[in-house]
């Protein structure tokens, strides 16, 4: 029997008696105190309970959360464009992936930049630990018309998308340290995990929980 189902007992109880004889008057005039009493205690105990209830429920989405991801992360390894990043040869796959993916990240570069070689190789690092997001490399010679539509002026130029929408852009070192020609791989995690893409900077195995709104531009492409 629960805490509230044993109060309202006791209320129905006094109820029940409520037609008692005189001499029994001063007893329920104490139980009364003392019902008040219980009262407040069975208010602190349902408190606790539903702070309990609230923290089982957390437990349970967080649980479910993080078997969904699993799963996405599971069939994601089992994908060539996940883990890595990957080469894509031509503007037009870009534009699909750009919007059958949930979170990407895509970097317009050139291979005789000594800048884009940099920048491959810390995407590189982060795609072997954020398996939940497609790393893409394309060159711009290969994509004109998202060279001009993006107004890449600077390289390296990476843009990352959540569900279709831009959530930022890196132009070239400036955003990632003091460094003009290398930078730490971790201040580019954490630019891209501040932009909702990444799903925690220590790596895919501790995911948060629930995710922030889209906010940005559409690929509009």
């Amino acid at each position: 029997m629960s805490t509230l189902e044993r109060y309202e007992n006791r209320l129905l109880d006094k109820a029940v008696n409520g037609g008692a004889s005189s001499e029994k008057k001063d007893d329920l005039s104490e139980d009364h105190s003392d019902s008040d009493a219980s009262l407040d205690e069975i208010l602190e105990e349902l408190d606790y309970n539903e702070d309990n209830e609230f923290l089982q429920q957390y437990r349970e989405q967080r649980l479910q959360q993080i078997a969904t991801d699993m799963r996405k992360i599971k069939g994601n390894v089992e994908s060539e464009n996940y883990g890595q990043l990957t080469t894509v040869e031509n503007e037009n796959e870009i534009m699909r992936l750009t919007t059958n993916t949930d979170q990407v990240v895509i970097h317009f570069g050139l291979e005789s930049f000594r800048k884009c070689r940099v920048m491959d190789s810390k995407l590189s690092q982060l795609a072997s630990k954020h398996l939940l997001t497609k790393f893409l490399r394309v060159s711009v010679d290969k994509c004109p018309f998202l060279v001009s539509k993006l107004q890449v002026q600077v390289l390296p130029f990476v843009v990352a998308y959540k569900n279709g929408v831009e959530r930022t852009r890196i132009v070239g070192f400036a955003q990632l340290g003091n460094q003009p020609d290398d930078f730490d791989v971790s201040v580019l995690e954490n630019v891209l995990f501040g932009a909702g893409v990444l799903a925690n900077r220590a790596g895919s195995h501790k995911l948060r929980f629930g995710e922030t709104e889209d906010n940005g531009s559409d690929l509009d492409i």
